[in-house]
């Protein structure tokens, strides 16, 4: 809107809009030109002796999807220095990224 400044708009997690935890133990990565698919899953072993057999004969083990998300190659850098970062201090290496300024963010 003309003479209208703008500002920015800082994104917050409010937990009290979340939806309920999704738990997954294994993650498939693929990739196209505009964004980058993660397809969670919950590998369980074979429950039975039927489906071990059938795992054995087979060579597949059938894990359920329990969530897909697409991001969009722009936020896939900030995303990986994110995770690296989280995964550093959970080590208690202390790195930290604090960016460039410049694209969206990823905390």
């Amino acid at each position: 809107m003309p003479g209208k400044e703008e500002h920015p708009v800082q994104i917050v997690a409010d937990p009290t809009l979340s939806s309920a935890r999704v738990y997954a133990n294994y993650v498939q990565v693929s990739a196209s030109p505009v964004d980058c698919t993660l397809t969670f899953c919950e590998v369980v072993g074979p429950q039975s002796e039927e489906d071990a057999l059938m795992v054995q004969k087979t060579g597949v083990l059938p894990a359920p999807v329990k969530a897909v998300i697409a991001i969009p190659v722009q936020i896939l850098d900030g995303l990986i220095q994110a995770l690296v970062a989280q995964r550093d201090k959970q080590a208690g290496l202390g790195r930290s990224f604090t960016g460039t300024g410049a694209g969206p963010t990823v905390q």
